[in-house]
């Protein structure tokens, strides 16, 4: 069943009718062994021979039904219109692992420790880690989703917007769409911003502008013209930079204020109305779910590889945040500042050296960012334009659309995700600022804490529900675990 529509992959230039030649019909009864390799066999296969595929198939360690039939259909997602999506490197594992650990890690980062104050070194690390183990098994789910819509549906990357609609129906898929997208906007208006005032910063006469968007530009040449192995060697040199600038950060504090660091940890307030503020800022900072899926599609082929990929990738942040709080709030406990509002101003003061540290981790964090949401939005945006389509038009023709000529279709999507937040950042900074904090709460608690748990239910109840025994939980813990999840999310949204 899941082969049936699958295979539409031929250019216009070269139908299979021109496959059924006389000669053909009289080979056909001597099949000689040369001439396997450049015809196709009979009626088994509706690919000729020489489209092969130049990936291994997507590949679930738990079979499907128990016939091999999951393996057969893996097959599917190879043939591609799109260039950069099939040559051959296009899967990385630690680039899927440099990716994720760029964009968890945000400046916000540095801002953490004005709402772990209160509570002191213990309970805010205790804090810290529980908001961790939430998001990671939230984003798990995310990758389990994605990995199952990848073999169903035979394709090599799919969007948080028809992971909604194939649960939820299309309904709530429409609307799901417009609330991501709007999410998605915000984030990257929010990166240009940031690498636009470090850039005026650096260069004060630089038009305001153009300072927006020159990082951008860079990334949108990157990324639309360059192959992916280009993008990730970007990224891991920002990553690299990032985690200089951190460790120098954390260096530099604990020099100056390592008496006081061993003497901060003897104060510890329990109480939750000292704990709680920290959690949202502390899930908002060390989430990745906005580029989960196109983690998924070049991660490796297997769910299990997207699952050791964000274990890894996300113990990073883990530990560069834990690092950094406990650095500040030892500074903080050492001069007195127990009402602190700005890290970084509090450790420039005991050290105004630590200035180009601050800088190139906020620049690396920012630009990193901008890069994992830039190669993940295109292909959230075109689902979302293809949904809002098929919701109010009865045109089904438009479905199979975008993958006329995906290599250019991708190249006008990336520029026009990146092009719309430079102007945004430069004209409109203060409506985008509160736009942003109603996004980065709402939007955040909706769209990663709500729906992962109840699309997974779902997902899991139809899949028992066609084969008892086909399905194996990424995430460990069945229904209970799903329900825990729901419940902290619902949380966290009635408290903000």
């Amino acid at each position: 069943m899941l082969l049936s529509g699958r295979h539409h992959k031929f250019t216009p230039s070269s139908p299979p009718a021109s496959f059924r030649s006389p000669r053909l019909r009289r080979l056909r009864p001597l099949r000689p062994p040369t001439l396997a390799s450049s015809n196709p066999p009979p009626p088994p296969s509706p690919l000729p021979s020489h489209f092969t595929s130049l990936r291994r198939p997507w590949r679930w360690r738990h079979s499907a039904s128990g016939t091999g039939a999951g393996d057969v259909v893996q097959d599917l997602p190879p043939v591609e219109a799109d260039g950069k999506a099939t040559v051959g490197g296009k899967k990385s594992f630690w680039g899927a692992v440099s990716l994720i650990i760029g964009t968890a890690v945000g400046p916000g980062m540095l801002g953490l420790p004005s709402a772990t104050i209160r509570s002191g070194q213990a309970p805010s690390a205790a804090a810290i880690l529980l908001s961790w183990v939430y998001v990671v098994s939230s984003i798990v789910l995310v990758a389990e989703l994605s990995f199952a819509a990848m073999v169903r549906d035979g394709v090599d990357e799919v969007s948080f917007t028809g992971l909604a609609s194939s649960t939820l129906g299309a309904g709530l898929g429409a609307v799901v769409a417009v609330v991501y997208a709007a999410l998605s906007f915000s984030l990257l208006v929010a990166c240009v911003a940031g690498i636009g005032s470090i850039v005026s910063q650096l260069f004060p006469g630089v038009n305001p502008v153009l300072a927006n968007a020159l990082f951008p530009c860079f990334a949108g040449v990157l990324i639309a013209f360059f192959p992916f192995k280009a993008v990730d060697g970007a990224n891991r040199a920002l990553c690299g930079l990032m985690l200089v600038s951190i460790t120098a950060l954390v260096v530099t504090g604990v020099s100056v204020g390592r008496a006081s660091l061993l003497r901060s940890l003897s104060y510890a307030c329990w109480s939750p109305g000292a704990i709680l503020p920290a959690i949202p800022v502390t899930v908002l900072t060390l989430g990745f779910h906005v580029i989960t899926p196109f983690i998924c599609k070049i991660v490796g082929d297997s769910v299990y590889d997207a699952r050791k990929a964000i274990l890894i990738g996300g113990a990073v942040p883990l530990a560069m945040v834990l690092s950094w709080n406990a650095v500040i709030l030892g500074l903080a406990s050492a001069g007195g500042n127990a009402g602190f509002d700005d890290p970084i101003k509090l450790l420039l003061s005991v050290n105004p050296a630590a200035l180009p540290a601050v800088r190139g981790f906020a620049f690396a964090a920012l630009a990193t960012s901008l890069i994992g949401y830039a190669v993940s939005f295109p292909k959230q945006l075109a689902d979302t334009v293809e949904l809002i389509l098929q919701r109010f038009s009865q045109k089904q023709g438009s479905v199979h659309q975008p993958n006329a000529s995906s290599s250019r279709n991708g190249a006008i999507l990336t520029w026009t995700v990146l092009i719309i937040p430079i102007f945004i950042a430069s004209f409109f900074s203060a409506a985008f600022s509160k736009a942003l904090d109603f996004a980065g709460v709402y939007a955040n608690c909706f769209l990663f804490g709500i729906l992962p748990p109840v699309m997974a239910w779902i997902h899991r109840s139809q899949t028992k529900k066609r084969s008892p025994d086909s399905c194996e939980d990424i995430l460990p813990g069945g229904n209970a675990a799903l329900m825990i999840l729901f419940v902290i999310a619902v949380i966290l949204a009635i408290w903000h």
